[in-house]
């Protein structure tokens, strides 16, 4: 072997002096998964002194987070210094037994007012039935429940703020959120925020209202936004939603709906949410089928589907084209696969 050899080259020698058997198991790829939560939080700029009044022409220049922070202290009457910031960076009002939150994210630029209205709540068909029809009577935002909380959310976007779009959110938020958390305790149950029945525990914002607002909008960074809230809906295991978005064309969303359902034992289910993942041209979701498959007891169509994704230049599959090839004893195909892969990437004359 001399200095020249490339890395796949070596690799061809290594695997043609291999026994043609072998006992070793085709290795299942694995996934990284993102926290998600972090992702969600919005990141503080710089201290700036706030802007005056509020006249309603559009934001320009200016963190959109000292913006918002200017125009609720001036509304509160206090200064910004002086403004109720939780460890997430949110502004908090009180509003009778309710608790308002003002979350800022500059890039993309979005203002979400949102409200706990109720924790510790049953999920039930009659609840989320009520929930869509409050959603429904409303001109703007909307009222969800996820993780046994009930949350309200009137989204404002940051794109040529407007300091009056964010006033009637608070104040609508305000008037919905101290009326509503009575009126939904007495039919569901649960605690409000500052009701006498509360628990002392503080609720942490839901990011997912958050994130499907923005995944939804189409603004800058929705995407970004759609991927994460893919994850957070995967590590909580919502396939519902997962299952929606799959079939709405979200590739990302068809692979971590299949991971899911393969963890739990649903392999039928599973491949064909796999299928849809490649199909949308998920990187990993040709591997991660043809592991389930050759698992399942069908090698040939693992091996089958692996040969077309590495026809298409997905060279992520041929390590586990290989492996199944050689415990096939195929040994002689796997070997050419990989000269000519060495060939593509250290073509003859390249290098010293």
């Amino acid at each position: 072997m001399t200095a020249r050899d490339s890395r796949w080259q070596r690799w061809v020698a290594a695997l043609a002096a291999r026994p043609a058997t072998t006992t070793t198991a085709a290795p299942v790829p694995g996934r990284t998964r993102l926290a998600a939560a972090l992702a969600a939080r919005p990141v503080a700029g710089p201290r700036r002194p706030p802007p005056s009044a509020f006249g309603d022409a559009p934001a320009e220049g200016g963190k959109l987070t000292e913006r918002v922070k200017g125009i609720l202290a001036a509304v509160l009457g206090v200064t910004a210094d002086q403004l109720r910031v939780d460890a997430d960076g949110d502004v908090g009002i009180r509003a009778g037994s309710a608790m308002i939150f003002v979350r800022v994210q500059d890039d993309p630029p979005l203002v979400d007012v949102f409200s706990p209205l109720l924790t510790g709540v049953e999920p039930t068909e009659t609840l989320y039935q009520r929930l869509s029809d409050l959603t429904n009577g409303l001109v703007v935002g909307r009222v969800y429940c996820t993780g046994g909380t009930v949350w309200a959310s009137i989204p404002v976007f940051g794109q040529d703020f407007v300091p009056t779009h964010l006033l009637l959110a608070v104040r609508g938020m305000i008037a919905l959120a101290d009326d509503l958390d009575d009126r939904l305790r007495l039919e569901f149950g649960g605690s409000r925020f500052f009701g006498s029945e509360a628990t002392g525990l503080t609720p942490v914002p839901d990011p997912t209202g958050y994130l499907r607002d923005l995944a939804d909008s189409g603004a800058s960074g929705a995407r970004g936004a759609g991927s994460v809230l893919v994850d957070l809906l995967a590590d909580r295991g919502h396939t519902d939603e997962l299952r929606l978005r799959a079939d709405h064309g979200d590739g990302h969303a068809a692979a971590r709906l299949a991971a899911l359902l393969a963890e739990r034992g649903q392999a039928e289910e599973a491949e064909r949410y796999w299928r849809v993942a490649a199909d949308l041209g998920d990187p990993g979701a040709h591997d991660e089928l043809a592991a389930l498959l050759a698992a399942g007891g069908r090698p040939d169509e693992a091996i089958d589907l692996l040969r077309r994704s590495v026809e298409q230049g997905n060279r992520r599959s041929l390590p586990l084209l290989i492996t199944l090839l050689t415990e096939r004893g195929q040994l002689d195909e796997g070997i050419d696969l990989l000269r000519r892969w060495a060939a593509r990437v250290d073509p003859p004359g390249r290098g010293a």
